[in-house]
């Protein structure tokens, strides 16, 4: 099972690292709030248009929920032939949502932000600024991203078992 959830994990996790490619290339600015206070302060990022901010939500909308409708499925497609307990669906949806979150700090803030930081993650006006290299946000934010993923985990694996129990398994 828990190399089912690992694979799963990371296909989850390069669903959600193109979804923050695609914005940050797209629509910079619905990802300012996720950099440091000094590179908002120093960003210079157009104001959006009526018609980009609605784009940038359509698209936030449309992503957000494929990501999320794919977690689901995921303790839906495992455990569709056997009948487990709530536990087991949260152990396994847990593992696969905090494989996102390690991902997300180890390769896309470590590994890119920090270290490689390339053009693409810097927003116009803030070339050079030495908050790129924070290692210490992204912890904090991972810290802050383990909470979110064992509440999505029990949200997510109780949809998946009362689903499993009362249509599935029956």
């Amino acid at each position: 099972m828990i190399m089912n959830a690992l694979i799963c994990g990371l296909i989850w996790s390069v669903m959600w690292s193109v979804y923050v490619f695609l914005i940050l290339k797209y629509y910079p600015f619905s990802m300012l709030h996720d950099y440091p206070k000094d590179i908002q302060a120093a960003a210079a990022i157009y104001k959006p248009s009526k018609e980009q901010e609605k784009a940038a939500k359509g698209f936030g909308a449309v992503g957000g929920l494929i990501i999320l409708g794919t977690l689901l499925a995921f303790g839906l497609l495992r455990f569709h032939s056997e009948q487990v307990s709530f536990l087991q669906v949260f152990e396994y949806l847990f593992i696969v949502a905090m494989t996102w979150n390690v991902v997300d700090l180890l390769v896309m803030d470590w590994l890119i932000v920090c270290t490689i930081t390339p053009k693409w993650v810097v927003i116009k006006g803030t070339e050079g600024c030495k908050e790129y290299k924070d290692y210490f946000f992204h912890f904090k934010g991972f810290l802050i991203g383990c909470v979110y993923t064992a509440i999505m985990a029990v949200l997510f694996s109780g949809i998946d078992y009362v689903i499993l129990l009362f249509s599935i398994w029956r």
